[in-house]
């Protein structure tokens, strides 16, 4: 084989297991700020509304141009049929001046990104709550994963003490098999929760925009930071959404006042030459529409009514928040006392009760069957202490939302 041909054989493998080969993973540690911050950057929803923005700021530039409308030019000719013949010409130049109309349609166009600003932000905050609810979601699946762990080893260890004790003659084989059926129920249970910490990882990972290869470790706990009644009530004037509905208003406005303007006659300049019987003749003139029929009429009925649908959806919509704030922040209130009164009257115990039961199955004092049946007990005891923390930071995120206030 000749050295050119291997060449390119072997440049043509190395192509193929370049682009064979796997993205290179990043190991991502994501925390809740981390989360959000990420989402804002690379969530498709977040890309789609930041470009919206664009969208209107170019739209800002067609606003600002001196005339919408282009000059006009019409050349005519013919022949003078006579005596003499004679070539006759005619051209003309009309331009309109849409005289008082530029500044109000620059206010249109600099009202509609305001309004595109705010949307944008209704949506990030709508994006902001399921990726906080995600992140929750995925860091209780971990803990979970944790406790089931815990389950597993406190599993093995009594199988292994069952096994022993029945070697002493201290056990039946029916002991010895609830112990080991109960570690294969703890392992099984372990895999379940690792499902679902995949499954729950990978919704928050599409929501951050991680790469398929990223490797996600979770960091922070189920701990919301304190929330009062006064600040939420203070921040739903402020929500995205209210300001949105605001800069809506604004639109409308700025849309009645071009169509106010619009209604006045419309002025333009011509400027023409004319060419008869070998004569030169230069003119010049006005043009003025009349608004007789058209006045804009429907312009302005349309700018009016949206200003009305803004006016009365403002109002609507703030009643509203500040009901959901107050249910919102009850339902926190009550969330909060459940995971208090549970960490203050039960976690305390747990600890001491879990080595108890460890010291009475080693001692004999305790049947498998009871060892059983008090670590199930502590167990669930401990996954709902998981699932009241996570019923408080969901409580808080919801709170947060309703009321407007970042997380």
């Amino acid at each position: 084989m000749s050295c050119p041909v291997r060449a390119r054989r072997l440049a043509c493998a190395a192509l193929i297991a370049l682009l064979a080969a796997p993205a290179h993973a990043e190991s991502l540690t994501i925390d809740l700020p981390t989360a959000l911050e990420r989402a804002r950057q690379r969530a498709p929803r977040a890309v789609s509304a930041l470009a919206r923005v664009g969208e209107a700021r170019a739209r800002r530039v067609g606003a600002r141009v001196l005339f919408t409308q282009n000059p006009e030019i019409q050349v005519g000719a013919g022949r003078r049929y006579g005596t003499p013949r004679t070539l006759a010409a005619d051209a003309q130049l009309t331009q309109p001046l849409e005289l008082m109309r530029r500044a109000p349609r620059i206010d249109v166009a600099n009202a509609e990104l305001e309004r595109a600003h705010a949307v944008s932000e209704s949506e990030l905050r709508e994006l902001s709550l399921e990726v906080t609810q995600a992140f929750y979601d995925a860091r209780y699946s971990d803990l979970a994963v944790e406790l089931a762990e815990r389950n597993v080893r406190l599993a093995t260890r009594g199988a292994d003490v069952a096994r022993r004790r029945r070697r002493a003659g201290d056990l039946t084989d029916l002991e010895v098999n609830l112990a080991t059926i109960a570690l294969g129920r703890a392992r099984a249970s372990l895999e379940a929760a690792r499902a679902e910490r995949a499954a729950s990882v990978g919704r928050l990972g599409a929501l951050i925009g991680a790469a398929p290869a990223d490797v996600i470790t979770l960091a922070g706990d189920l701990e919301p930071a304190a929330l009062t009644l006064d600040t939420l009530r203070g921040a739903v004037a402020q929500r995205a959404d209210v300001r949105a509905i605001e800069a809506e208003a604004r639109v409308a406005r700025a849309q009645e006042t071009l169509a106010d303007v619009s209604a006045w006659p419309d002025v333009g300049v011509w400027f023409g030459y004319e060419r008869e019987e070998g004569d030169s003749i230069v003119l010049g003139g006005l043009v003025l529409t009349l608004p007789v029929w058209n006045r804009a009429q429907g312009e302005r009925a349309a700018a009016r009514a949206r200003l009305r649908r803004a006016e009365l959806e403002r109002v609507a919509v703030v009643t509203s928040a500040s009901r959901q704030v107050l249910d919102a922040f009850e339902a926190y209130l009550r969330a909060r006392d459940g995971v208090d009164i549970f960490e203050r009257d039960v976690l305390p115990t747990l600890a001491d009760s879990e080595s108890l039961l460890e010291r009475s199955l080693d001692a004999g004092q305790i049947t498998v069957n009871d060892y059983l049946v008090a670590r199930q007990e502590i167990l669930s005891a401990r996954r709902e202490h998981l699932e009241r923390k996570l019923a408080l930071a969901r409580a808080a995120a919801s709170a947060r939302f309703v009321a407007g206030v970042t997380p």
